[in-house]
């Protein structure tokens, strides 16, 4: 336990960076940003409630005097599966408007970090939700009854900066600019326990805000504060991971590649190409010689790890609606709930991945392999979907609150996949590709964080008002076919990455041109960082 605690604290303060600066100057301000994330999860699930209940008896042709009844007692009068519905089929819009922004916009600030920095997109990042969340302070205040409809706004300000998932790519880019190559897997699991105890300690001090001041919008001030203090943090205190020499080569790379496609006839088939946003997931079926079990390997992983996040997308609002329409929760102890299972997450990541993986290694005298799965990860993974399945089972057959929050802490072990299915992924490709394979799982996340809430709210909406729990075996059934794939995948992979006698000799010369570039790149990096 202590050997590991101590490689934490070696990758997160003493690891010699490739960069300028070691990571542990930008954890302090990750977790601050995820603080103001979880603690708005359900504050606005139930500012958007008692937003549409008022809409809902203001069409019921009541007195003033009647109105101004109903609406006092928001926790008796909007609980209601009629409520429930016309909240999970209005969420559907907002999930909607959010993820297509965020699945466009995601992979290019990738790139533009590249270009201006990582800091600068950091910052982006975090002006989005600001901005939503200022413009959900004006609905909640509004007179108008259909202030409900801000909520498009705000959605369309947090999808145009990426959201969530810009701010891990980035977070992660600028770990790998930090981070040697073996430790980056570490360092990545830092950011992840982060973004949990971020998600556990966030409702809690949201619930606790609540209760204390009696208003829900004093959590949306709280987390405005926040989002003001990171992106003065990432703009003026914490050093940029890029190299200004690097920055400068990523902006003649786009500025050629701009000259190239501007003097290319523009067909329909050059016009598709351009508007084709779903390129970046070549690199899951590469026709580059890439072996035919390596293939199969990229494949059920990246399936197993987009239906785990959409899992995860879709299924923290219907926990929570279904908990407060089924025991009376209400922003407090939803609160509770996910800083509990954030903690469990936090310490999961932390304490108990490293020690189980090590565990796992000593024991599968091929745990180190770099091609393909081990049986260390397999058996992780694998665990982890088991997590998952129970829980949500869990989840439908509680008969209380404290079975509810026991479901939920089993269901944060399975926080272990994500951490482990990404790192089993970048064993399947070449180094120089690792970038391109992160890029087109960041692209699969945000399309399923627009699929999954689209479906598993539309369940919900048909299902509350006759059998609640019917949306929960939507999800059993999708672990149970997560599982299903996980069998499939291949153990100890041997030998490369490439069929050598089938591979084109072109192939193979633009791989070893590659890596001369990569070189003569990092050492003109190097040299310009002396400078």
């Amino acid at each position: 336990m202590s050997t590991i605690l101590r490689d934490l604290l070696t990758i997160a303060i003493l690891a010699p960076p490739l960069g300028q600066a070691p990571i542990y100057l930008i954890l302090p301000a990750f977790l601050l940003l995820t603080l103001s994330y979880g603690g708005l999860i359900a504050p606005k699930l139930n500012l958007l409630l008692s937003l549409i209940c008022r809409v809902h008896y203001a069409e019921q042709d009541l007195t003033t005097d009647e109105l101004v009844k109903a609406l006092a007692d928001v926790d008796r009068n909007c609980q209601t599966a009629e409520m429930h519905a016309r909240v999970s089929k209005f969420n559907m819009s907002v999930s909607l408007i959010h993820g297509i922004l965020a699945a466009v916009i995601s992979p290019k600030m990738g790139v533009l970090s590249d270009r201006i920095g990582r800091c600068p997109v950091l910052a982006i990042s975090a002006l989005g939700p600001l901005m939503s969340n200022l413009i959900l302070i004006l609905a909640a205040k509004s007179t108008s009854i259909y202030g409900y409809r801000w909520f498009l706004v705000g959605a369309v300000f947090d999808g145009l900066s990426g959201s969530v998932t810009a701010m891990m790519a980035t977070a992660h880019a600028y770990a790998t600019d930090c981070t040697a190559p073996e430790k980056r897997a570490t360092a990545f699991g830092l950011f992840h326990a982060c973004l949990f105890a971020g998600m556990a300690i966030g409702p809690a001090f949201g619930g606790y805000l609540v209760k204390t001041t009696g208003s829900i919008l004093s959590t949306f001030y709280a987390a405005i504060i926040t989002e003001i203090v990171f992106v003065f943090f990432v703009l003026f205190v914490i050093p940029e991971s890029v190299s200004r020499q690097h920055r400068l080569d990523a902006q003649e790379v786009h500025r050629l590649n701009r000259e190239f496609n501007t003097s290319r006839s523009l067909n329909v088939r050059e016009l598709v190409r351009r508007m084709n946003f779903l390129q970046p997931l070549r690199v899951l079926v590469p026709q580059d010689g890439t072996r035919a079990v390596i293939k199969k390997n990229l494949m059920l992983l990246s399936f197993i790890d987009t239906l785990l996040l959409a899992s995860g997308a879709g299924g923290m609002m219907i926990i929570i609606l279904y908990a407060e329409f089924t025991f009376g929760w209400t922003s407090t102890e939803a609160g509770y709930f996910m800083s509990i299972g954030g903690s469990v997450r936090a310490f999961v990541l932390i304490i108990l991945l490293p020690v189980t993986m090590k565990f796992l290694r000593s024991r599968d005298p091929d745990g180190l392999h770099h091609v393909g799965a081990s049986f260390s990860d397999i058996t992780l993974i694998r665990f982890a979907i088991v997590c998952e399945f129970i829980a949500f089972f869990g989840y439908m057959v509680s008969r209380n609150s404290v079975e509810f929050a026991l479901s939920g802490c089993l269901g944060a072990v399975g926080g272990i996949a994500s951490p482990t299915l990404q790192s089993t992924l970048t064993k399947h490709v070449a180094k120089e590709n690792v970038g391109a394979l992160l890029g087109a799982l960041s692209l699969l996340h945000c399309i399923a964080q627009i699929i999954a809430p689209t479906i598993f709210s539309t369940i919900y909406a048909y299902t509350v008002g006759w059998y609640p729990k019917a949306v929960f075996f939507a999800f059993l059934f999708i672990f149970g076919t997560i599982f299903v794939c996980s069998l499939f995948i291949s153990k100890n992979v041997e030998g490369s990455l490439y069929d050598v006698d089938e591979i084109h000799e072109g192939v193979m010369a633009h791989r070893d041109d590659y890596e001369l570039l990569s070189a003569n790149t990092h050492g003109a990096h190097e040299d310009s960082d002396a400078e």
